[in-house]
């Protein structure tokens, strides 16, 4: 998924062999902050142990229910041409759906994305009116929505669709990075809008959906949404083996996944603002994200965890984040109540808006792997 690659690469860096390895010992994989569930599909396609992806936002729940949901693959072809069929049929009567072709076939200026929110702001649906003009063109707004409209009705083919356009959605956004607000129409970024805006959603699709119809989960697993210490602090036994990605950013989940969440709940409240923004109350909120509650938090979850007697796997950046959060700290933490060893990768990091004019999109770093047993005697002294 775009902007949402490091955990795949970690995957193919020794994460992925770590998470093999310690899996099959365990009787549950349960994946805190599951987000785009790259690490639940890979221990849930790899190994026989049931995966649970937990994360406070409907999105992560669609991606991850579309592969842990099932134990045999699906042919994709016939899904896809009757979806595709219905949405394309869906989208030519979209009333505004003739303007959207004039506008799309006209040089982009920025009078031209001034006239594209105009034309959206007309829109009976969702994605359209919220972010049309914004974060899409105005075909390509509408061209989601009539995806989303026309989804199938019976799983486990509406979950791996639903998947699929939000892997779409992803790819066609125009803006710099996963929590940025949408390129404004400055002489320097509409080369950038005029090249997302070009993007074919139903092409994205029709690549996408085989690929995750073609995956399927050794042992049915489930998806939860929810605040991961609470869920932890219920749910979770010392037989669970708990991956944890928690958030290093401090621009909590409302800058961009809104526009992912309206696409999985196929609903948006009245927006507003550069950044299209719904109500506060709307957009999920996590301690992790907010600069001096971060630790505590990373505390109170490791505690909790350490009472549950969960083996964990940790990753986190080596640098110091926006959140407040460094990766020697958060180390210092772990063994307070953990046996840690740790294992570091070279990445680049995405700095969560810059696009390489003023600021680079991405920077080096080192991203820490730690495998965490708990104490026998319980905290370090």
């Amino acid at each position: 998924m775009k902007y949402m690659g490091s955990k795949r690469w970690m995957l193919s860096n020794g994460l992925g062999d770590l998470l093999t390895t310690e899996a099959p010992s365990a009787e549950r994989f349960v994946d805190l902050f599951s987000g785009s569930a790259a690490v639940s599909w890979h221990v849930a396609t790899k190994t026989n142990v049931p995966v649970v992806a937990v994360d406070l936002q409907v999105y992560s729940a669609v991606l991850g229910l579309a592969v842990l949901g099932r134990t045999r693959t699906l042919g994709s072809t016939r899904i896809l041409e009757r979806w595709v069929s219905d949405a394309r049929s869906r989208l030519k009567a979209d009333a505004l759906y003739d303007d959207a072709l004039l506008l799309a076939s006209r040089k982009l200026s920025r009078t031209g994305v001034f006239n594209a929110r105009k034309l959206c702001a007309k829109s009976a649906n969702p994605i359209a009116a919220s972010y049309g003009g914004y974060y899409y063109s105005p075909h390509q707004a509408l061209t989601l929505d009539a995806l989303r409209a026309t989804l199938p009705a019976s799983e486990p083919s509406r979950s791996v669709c639903l998947a699929s356009l939000i892997w779409a959605a992803t790819r066609c956004v125009a803006a710099p990075g996963h929590t940025a607000q949408p390129f404004q129409p400055t002489p320097t970024a509409l080369p950038f809008i005029k090249d997302a805006w070009s993007r074919d959603a139903i092409q994205i699709v029709n690549e996408v959906l085989p690929m995750i119809a073609g995956l399927k989960a050794q042992a049915r697993g489930r998806v939860i949404t929810g605040d991961a210490t609470e869920i932890a602090r219920v749910q979770l036994t010392k037989n669970d083996l708990v991956f944890l990605d928690p958030p290093y950013s401090a621009a909590q989940y409302s800058r961009f996944y809104h526009v992912l969440e309206t696409v999985a709940r196929g609903s948006c409240s009245a927006v507003d603002g550069v950044g299209r923004y719904p109500p506060t109350d709307e957009r999920p909120k996590s301690l992790f994200s907010l600069k001096g509650q971060a630790q505590r938090a990373l505390d109170d979850l490791l505690v909790v965890l350490r009472e549950k007697g969960c083996r964990v796997i940790m990753t986190f950046p080596q640098q110091p984040c926006s959140n407040g959060l460094v990766g020697d700290d958060v180390v210092r933490t772990a063994r307070e109540w953990y046996e840690v060893d740790i294992t570091a990768v070279a990445m680049r990091h995405s700095t969560l808006g810059g696009n390489n004019s003023y600021r680079a999109s991405r920077r080096a770093t080192q991203e820490l792997i730690m495998v965490m047993r708990p104490r026998q005697r319980g905290r370090r002294r």
